[in-house]
């Protein structure tokens, strides 16, 4: 393998890597998301029904944000489109640093996420925008990377501001979020096709011509729209509607996890270990991306898909037997390979098999899903622990993932025949 697991991240487009070093930036102020169970829990005194109830809440809000983002991006300026719902999302998220003992205080983190929601399919869009089938897979795998070296740190500091400085979780999150954005804003350049123009009307320099070749071969769109298309496109919708049973799993490591740190080692102690956990999924995925890309890419992207599945399932049971830390923590990297296998393959299955003039509502619709996941995770495994055990609730999670790679590995088989 030598150094190519490096290598394979040199010459991909200018802009990948502003998104790249941009995506670090913000990764590094996501403080909010991974500790708003905790928020509710032991800052405004909710219950676990309770708390089940408003992520719920708060993913079905977030759900329309997708498609609308994915619409809004298809129709203008991507590029600006995410900058102004991104900028809107830190204003709210700072307010919210002044409120955080006033119950109220989470209708401005769910506008927050709602727009932060909005903006996830573009930035994916961007990246399919400025890839080609080539350089895909390395492109979106170091944009992913970038976000999850971010994401290393970025908890664990949450996690000691938690206890004593609760508003920079807040306010940090905004400040640094938003210096992202601006690079976002100042260095990547628009080309026509961001703006809906046909790609022939202007002349694009050798670089942008390259990375914009129709040798991507994009397939055709169908006349009548969205619906009409994803009938069309069956096996697209399979994909991401299977793909909700590892976001429901998943979705336990930021609902049923932290809960039960909380009540086996404290509040202080389960606090800190729970953003180890996090900065530990961050830090694997730095280090595990550039070798697993590497490793999988000849690999069709279906397969690859399933595999990670497999990793999924047996890294949420394995939280059904054991309690300590060490294990937990190696644990982490099993589910964080599999995460990183299904991130760099998932889009890339996408863009090669969406028409460019959908690929930001395809996304949209593939967020959608997953937000579903997310949104009736926490309220079905909060019903499910009524009766049931943790250990019981991690056996489900992988109980799911297993079915999910069963059915993409049948439907690999049948795409090769």
């Amino acid at each position: 393998m030598s150094l190519g697991f490096i290598r394979q991240y040199l010459g991909l487009p200018g802009r990948i890597y502003v998104l790249f070093l941009a995506r670090i930036i913000a990764a590094m102020g996501s403080f909010i998301y991974s500790f708003l169970t905790l928020f509710m829990s032991n800052r405004l005194g909710y219950s676990e029904g309770k708390i089940a109830y408003y992520l719920l809440l708060l993913a079905l809000v977030s759900l329309p944000a997708a498609l609308i983002g994915g619409k809004l991006a298809d129709m203008f300026s991507r590029k600006m489109t995410y900058v102004l719902l991104m900028a809107t999302a830190e204003i709210m998220f700072f307010v919210s640093g002044f409120m955080i003992d006033n119950p109220h205080v989470l209708i401005f983190i769910f506008g927050g996420f709602f727009f932060v929601n909005a903006g996830s399919p573009i930035i994916s869009a961007m990246m399919m925008d400025y890839t080609t089938p080539a350089n895909r897979q390395e492109s979106m795998s170091l944009v992913y990377l970038g976000f999850n070296l971010g994401y290393a740190f970025g908890p664990m500091i949450a996690g000691f501001l938690f206890v004593n400085y609760i508003r920079w979780v807040f306010w940090g999150n905004a400040l640094i979020n938003g210096i992202s954005v601006l690079l976002i804003l100042t260095l990547i350049k628009e080309n026509p096709r961001e703006k809906g123009q046909p790609r022939t009307q202007a002349k694009q320099p050798k670089e942008q011509e390259t990375e914009l070749s129709e040798a991507e071969a994009a397939p055709a769109a169908v006349r009548g729209g969205l619906l009409r298309q994803l009938m069309h496109d069956p096996v697209l919708v399979a994909v991401a509607l299977f793909m909700a049973s590892a976001t429901f799993s998943y979705a336990q490591v930021g609902y049923m996890m932290p809960l039960d740190m909380e009540s086996y080692f404290g509040i202080e102690v389960g606090s800190r270990a729970y953003g180890v956990i996090w900065s530990l999924n961050g830090l694997g995925v730095f280090l595990l991306t550039p070798i697993c890309v590497y490793l999988f890419k000849k690999n069709p992207p279906m397969w690859n898909i399933a595999f990670s599945m497999v990793l999924f399932a047996i890294g949420f049971m394995g939280y059904a037997f054991t309690h300590n830390l060490f294990i937990m923590y190696f644990l982490v990297l099993v589910w964080t390979a599999g995460e990183v296998i299904d991130a760099s393959n998932t889009g890339v299955f996408i863009a090669n098999h969406a028409p460019k003039e959908f690929r930001a509502r395809y996304q949209s619709i593939y967020d959608i899903i997953q937000g579903t996941g997310r949104a009736v995770g926490p309220m079905i495994m909060g019903s499910f622990l009524m009766n049931h055990t943790a250990s019981q609730g991690w056996l489900l999670c992988g109980g799911l993932c297993v079915i999910s790679a069963v059915a993409y590995f049948l439907m690999y088989a049948a795409g090769k025949r």
